[in-house]
């Protein structure tokens, strides 16, 4: 038996699985109607953005000076957040060829030697050695879909890997700007310190020496020493910043800041003319929303691949298996099959059903997310933007007052030197200009770290700072979710107004008129040797007393309620504010969530200090709901000394003992501050 043992031969019905394998595939490319190529985003090419050339981050010398954009580019490279942003995204590339496994066979071969011992029923014992070997195949014709859904889950869940890449890329730019311009800004601000620590020194001296000559006071030596003491204090402080920020450079870049760094002054690129034409770039390109959109894609085929579980699978086996003594007979056995095989659970305890219920829901906390990342990618994206138009007039405004403050500063001094101003008016203007100085710092600091967030909220950093990437690596459009973003979170920009200057300096110009008038002075004597009657006092200007303008009543009916509505007004006029609270009911709520007590406070405060010209009332209309309940509509053209405006009125009036009384009120300003604005 040994000896047949080690002749053994054993033989594969090679044309049966030949056929079975060319028949199983074309079946199995029209049921899962996917290409079976790679992914269309070259994987296997690591991002432009990671492979950036070496050369330029190479070791810099002492002098040399370093820009923004090398900053964040080495920023970038070296980045631990984006490697491990890049790994993930690797492995998700390789999961998906994971899952296109299931649309191929599978082949298994095993085989065997070894010794048996069998007993038949005569009790007779046969030891003898078998050997064989087995060729199976299994190849799936049907799941469910549960494959191909699974492999477009896949498909979605790269995608949202390559996005969350994109966005730690930016990110890290992101900060790296930040740090860069906070190493500016504090050597700046050190620069300044030093500089106020100088003039205070020499202040200081010059009025030690004044005293010492006897010519200065003791108070003025105390008063120059503790500005320089505050002087020295300041000038540690800001070298505090200057090592902090310069620490936090280190960590982000990799390198200590470099001995010499340049203002960027205006990135490239141009930002769009207002902001809603941001926010639209913001729907098209910013990372953070394109992986939360793509998140809640990769959600929904996760529900269908859970809901594969209710169809039957279908396979088809093949398998051949030679097999020498088997069960002690001499000779070769061989067994070969093919079959289809059709699986189909019925019931197994809910667990599928409750399985979609879990995936369901979370899918709806994909949605829930993506809605969220859309408002705070908004949110982000309009302060930053908001911020750039803010700082760059307040730019403006800074320079010039820097400008005359140091001419301030010089005449001061000048004048100091010669006795005509005190130290305290000099020490003043000094801290004044100091303090503008560090305002136009921060300023323009602030103004290029604002661009650079509108920058990052649109998500175009990378471009705007000129960090190339390939184009290969960005995935077709058609790969990407066709979600309207806008319908998420609206492109509504936060519409505060802008303040008319015209009309503040009008009323400045007024305000001045009115201090201007003099009072009324009077005559002096002509001759004080002849007693002459003493002058009568000057008669004061009678002040206009203020009108009411308003129709009558229409008719009998109409008359008590006009007449209410007459007496409301001349309280007000009269700017008795108890008469005028009186026309209000106690149940009275007022208006845009103010409280009864703040309402009243606000309405004290309007009356306060004003000059009223007239009231007048105009298109009185009144609607009966009710024999107890009453609405009047009209125009209120209302004018003082310095407020005029035009509104559209409504009170809501409930006879209450007998009177009229006001239970709610809507004041709506007319456009153009006319009538016909509200018409």
């Amino acid at each position: 038996m040994s000896g047949q043992g080690k002749n053994f031969k054993f033989r594969v019905n090679w044309p049966l699985m030949r056929n079975i394998t060319h028949l199983s595939l074309p079946l199995v490319a029209r049921m899962r109607r996917l290409p079976m190529k790679t992914p269309s985003m070259k994987s296997n090419r690591i991002p432009s953005l990671l492979v950036l050339a070496l050369i330029p981050f190479a070791v810099h010398g002492a002098g040399e000076v370093v820009s923004l954009k090398e900053a964040a580019q080495k920023a970038v490279l070296q980045s631990p957040e984006v490697t491990s942003k890049w790994h993930a995204f690797k492995a998700a590339d390789e999961e998906i060829g994971v899952a296109r496994g299931g649309f191929l066979p599978q082949v298994d071969l095993t085989a065997g030697r070894g010794r048996e011992s069998l007993k038949p029923g005569d009790g007779v014992r046969d030891d003898y050695t078998r050997s064989g070997v087995v060729l199976s195949l299994n190849q799936m014709l049907f799941d469910g879909f549960a494959t191909r859904n699974e492999v477009r889950r896949l498909g979605k869940a790269r995608l949202v890997r390559y996005f969350e890449l994109l966005e730690a890329s930016e990110g890290v730019a992101l900060e790296a700007g930040r740090a860069y311009l906070d190493v500016l800004r504090y050597r700046d601000l050190v620069r300044l310190a030093e500089d106020n620590y100088v003039q205070h020194k020499a202040t200081h001296e010059q009025v030690l020496q004044r005293t010492r000559s006897g010519v200065g006071r003791r108070v003025d030596l105390e008063q120059a020493g503790s500005r320089l003491a505050l002087a020295e204090i300041n000038l540690t402080t800001e070298m505090a910043n200057l090592h902090d920020v310069s620490a936090r450079y280190q960590r982000l870049v990799g390198s200590l800041p470099p001995a010499a760094t340049v203002a960027p002054g205006e990135l490239g690129g141009t930002l769009p003319a207002n902001s809603k034409a941001a926010l639209s770039a913001l729907y098209r390109s910013n990372p953070t929303l394109l992986a939360a959109i793509e998140n809640t894609e990769a959600a929904q085929y996760d529900v269908a691949v859970q809901r594969a579980a209710y169809s039957p699978k279908v396979d088809l086996r093949a398998r051949t298996d030679n097999t020498r003594h088997y069960l002690g007979a001499d000779g070769r056995r061989e067994h070969n099959v093919a079959e289809v095989v059709v699986s189909w659970n019925l019931f197994n305890g809910g667990s599928d059903r409750a399985r979609e219920r879990q995936y369901m829901e979370r899918r709806n906390l994909a949605l829930d997310l993506r809605e969220k990342a859309c408002r705070d990618t908004r949110q982000t994206l309009l302060i930053a933007y908001n911020d750039v138009q803010r700082l760059r007039e307040q730019k403006t405004h800074l320079a010039t007052q820097v400008s005359l403050l140091e001419r301030t500063l010089a005449a001061y001094r000048d004048q100091f030197n010669i006795g005509q101003r005190t130290l305290l008016d000099l020490l003043d203007t000094e801290n004044e200009l100091l303090s503008a100085r560090r305002a136009a710092v921060n300023a323009e600091a602030d103004f290029s770290l604002a661009t650079l967030r509108t920058y990052a909220g649109m998500g175009q950093l990378l471009p705007a700072l000129g960090l190339q990437k390939l184009d290969s690596e960005e995935p077709p459009a058609g790969d990407l979710a066709s979600v309207d973003a806008a319908s998420l979170c609206p492109a509504d920009a936060v519409g505060l107004g802008v303040s008319d200057r015209a009309a503040l300096d009008a009323r400045a110009m007024a305000r001045l008129a009115d201090k201007a008038t003099p009072p009324p002075v009077a005559p002096a004597p002509l001759a004080p040797a002849a007693p002459v009657p003493a002058p009568l006092p000057a008669a004061t200007p009678a002040k206009t007393a203020p009108s009411l303008i308003m129709p009558a009543a229409a008719n009998s009916e109409e008359a008590p309620l006009v007449a209410r509505v007459k007496g409301w007004a001349e309280a007000w006029i009269a700017q008795d504010f108890p008469a005028y609270n009186a026309f209000y009911a106690a149940n009275f709520v007022p208006g845009n969530g103010l409280s009864r007590a703040d309402w009243e406070s606000l309405r004290r405060s309007r009356l306060s200090g004003r000059q009223i010209s007239s009231v007048e009332l105009q298109d009185l209309r009144v609607n009966f709901i009710s024999p107890e309940k009453a609405q009047v509509k009209f125009h209120q053209i209302y004018r003082s000394n310095v407020y005029r405006d035009v509104t559209r009125k409504t009170l809501d009036m409930v006879l209450m003992d007998g009177h009229w009384q006001i239970v709610a009120e809507v004041s709506v300003p007319c456009a153009g501050n006319t009538v016909g604005g509200c018409r």
